[in-house]
């Protein structure tokens, strides 16, 4: 049995387009339970919608009753409720001490928001009696105690062949509940939405009080519930276009509000703000208006929790770990989501939202790869289990392993012998590489989070993208990625003495790129998007950087470089600095302009006393400034022509591509300022 990684929850998504085949729960059966080991014994779950359902002029009602007198209340209830009548669908699971009891109602949405409402504030202050869990015309929830292999045999998904236009799926009880019945388990749904979540809503109280004054009376005590609500607040009480809706309530910042980059106003974010999410979460959400079904993704503005979404001829995907997508799909074409990115599609629109500018840039497949040598199968094996054999056939000699149809199994190529290799064809687990000393490990395929952490020799090369938290205190060797690489690449990397490590990306990197970095090379190339118009880098680059250098193809804008006050602090400082008559409204205005105010834009336009007084906002004891520089590439050939040749050996590129990138202009920062000899043209980017 796989040991328990208590890592966070799971979550899945799979939508069909409009042609395809209904999908069967035997599918996200399959793809949720391949992250078994994020998940626990106290809680799984599965949503179903179908639109063209035989009783779509009904709602499904499902509860959870302790007993035959819990269940008459709810059915009166309903009753006093209901236009048209009532009909008893019966029991269809137990689970603890709950019997889960569905019912067909006729009744307005109104009439049954309001039956629910006061069912469950009467059911939850007597006592955790039951709950009214599902109820909608076109979603069905199953959920209770249990891995999701478990819920499903609980309602008989697989044995009945229970299809959908949509699943959502859940590993893992909600951790901020004591998770011991099924009340506790996700989805959690409010009408036609369903969501599954993972990671912590810190601003669980004011949501809370947003939806009780608006309200919603009862709750089961768990953030997670609150998502569900919002969302159905939000578009089925205020009537809010669901991409808006959503794109609110990822929080966005306050600068992004005030350049319009949001798609809300100052005016529509302070309204909601008791609405809007904080906290490190990924969301997977279904919804369906009666005309066609949607799967929604959200990922927090600092992207602390994983989201990958895919897409193939017949489906759209929504996971954790692309491990999931790749359980159903071998083809699918899979990218993050950005940070504070939302992803919507729909079956009959397809995508409305891909989840961040130009997702074609973030993907890469492999393709087939044919192994040679001695291959171990992964297929049908834990984790554990796959390790344990490759260390023996390391322990027996042998000097390279292949290990086929890898798909998400973590920790590969730990404790690697000294002149060993390890290739692994398919998508590897996260924990790759980590602490390696000794070994190459090569990826015909990408990798999920957190490869090379702490690693301190050896080499991984990776043919397609690595998700989050690539290179992590990573002190040696050489990690090369031909495609992409997702938040958080080389944060606290170092270097000791004459070990120097190198992480050269062949696509673009997303936010915190070198985020508190020590000491190193990193490179972004982006060869393939030479002609595209896409920054290569995301926000917050090099912030807390001590050492190292960073190399990123192309002018990378200031803004994005290091961590800045907020844009609406400063210009309140600097409004202060006005009503002193220390600057006058010409120059106050040249600051509004500005999509982000930055420590250059202080220095151009300010002096004397208002520079120094402004100059706090940006500057502390803890603070060391960057030494920021555009320079050709070949003029840096003693720094990165190794790594750099190494690279286009190991992936194979064209020399004239090679040749190409060293005429290119690169952004080079620094922790410290660049001899004078090294002195090049100032970075003077526009302002985008």
């Amino acid at each position: 049995m796989e040991p328990r990684v208590i890592s966070g929850c799971g979550i899945l998504g799979v939508l069909r387009k409009q042609d395809a085949a209904k999908i069967a729960a035997s599918d996200a059966v399959s793809s949720i339970e391949c992250i078994r080991y994020r998940g626990s014994r106290l809680g799984a779950g599965f949503a179903a919608y179908n639109l063209d359902g035989p009783q779509n002029h009904l709602h499904k009602v499902k509860v959870f009753v302790s007993s035959e007198e819990v269940l008459r209340h709810v059915k009166n209830v309903l009753k006093e409720f209901s236009d048209g009548g009532l009909w008893d669908a019966g029991f269809d699971a137990f689970s603890g001490k709950f019997m889960s009891w569905t019912a067909l109602v006729d009744a307005s949405e109104d009439s049954l928001r309001a039956a629910v409402d006061r069912l469950n504030y009467e059911l939850m202050n007597a006592g955790l009696k039951g709950r009214v869990y599902s109820w909608g015309r076109y979603v069905e929830v199953f959920k209770g105690v249990g891995y999701p292999l478990d819920v499903s045999r609980l309602y008989g998904l697989v044995e009945r062949s229970v299809e959908a236009d949509l699943w959502i799926a859940h590993t893992r009880q909600p951790t901020n509940s004591p998770g011991i019945y099924p009340i506790w388990s996700h989805p959690f749904s409010s009408h036609e939405w369903a969501i599954a979540h993972n990671g912590d809503i810190s601003s669980f109280g004011s949501n809370m009080e947003f939806t009780r004054f608006r309200g919603f009376r009862s709750f089961v005590g768990t953030d997670s519930e609150l998502i569900a609500y919002l969302l159905d607040y939000l578009t089925n009480i205020k009537h809010m276009p669901l991409e808006k809706a959503a794109k609110a309530l990822v929080n966005p910042f306050e600068e992004d509000i005030i350049n319009n980059a949001a798609d809300i106003s100052v005016d529509e974010y302070v309204a909601g703000r008791g609405a809007w999410l904080d906290g490190p979460f990924s969301v997977v959400a279904g919804f369906c208006d009666g005309k066609d079904v949607y799967m929604l993704a959200l990922a927090d503005r600092s992207k602390f929790r994983p989201l990958v979404v895919g897409e193939d001829e017949e489906r759209f995907y929504v996971a954790s770990e692309e491990a999931e997508i790749r359980q159903l799909s071998e083809n699918a074409r899979v990218w993050t989501v950005k940070p504070g990115g939302v992803f919507l599609a729909s079956m009959k629109k397809g995508i409305i939202v891909s989840g961040r500018e130009h997702p074609e840039v973030f993907y890469r497949n492999v393709g087939k790869t044919t192994a040679v040598g001695e291959v171990v199968d992964a297929q049908g094996l834990g984790y554990s289990q796959l390790n344990l054999r490759i260390r023996s056939l390391f322990e027996k000699g042998l000097k390279e392993v292949v290990v086929v149809n890898v798909n998400g199994h973590r920790y590969l190529g730990f404790n690697m012998p000294p002149g060993t290799r390890l290739k692994i064809h398919g998508t590897a687990g996260n924990c790759l590489a980590n602490f390696n000393k000794f070994g190459e490990i090569i990826v015909y395929g990408s990798a999920q989070d957190d490869v090379g952490d702490a690693m301190y020799g050896g080499r991984v090369i990776i043919h397609g993208d690595a998700r989050d938290v690539v290179g992590q205190a990573l002190q040696g060797g050489e990690i090369f990625v031909r495609g992409s690489v997702g938040n958080r690449a080389a944060i606290q990397m170092r270097e000791f003495k004459d070990s120097r490590p190198y992480l050269v990306v062949g696509g673009r990197a997303d936010d915190y790129l070198g985020e508190y970095m020590a000491g190193g090379v990193v490179m972004v190339l982006g060869v393939d998007s030479i002609g595209l118009d896409e920054p290569l880098v995301g926000r917050y680059m090099a912030t807390g950087m001590v050492g190292g250098r960073i190399y990123v193809r192309g002018r990378v804008e200031r803004w994005r470089i290091g961590l800045h006050p907020p844009k609406p602090d400063v210009i309140r400082y600097l409004r202060g600095l006005y009503l002193d008559g220390l600057i006058d409204e010409a120059v106050l205005n040249s600051f509004e302009g500005l999509r982000t105010v930055t420590i250059d834009d202080v220095r151009k336009i300010l002096s004397g006393e208002p520079l120094r007084r402004i100059t706090k906002l940006f500057t502390s004891k803890y603070h060391k400034e960057l030494s920021i520089t555009v320079k050709r590439l070949d003029e840096e050939l003693p720094v990165v022509e190794q790594p750099l040749t190494r690279f286009f050996h190991e992936f194979n590129l064209e020399k004239t591509l090679y040749t190409k990138l060293l005429k290119e202009e690169f952004t080079v920062v620094s922790a410290q300022p660049l001899q004078p000899a090294e002195q090049q043209r100032e970075h003077q980017p526009e302002e985008g």
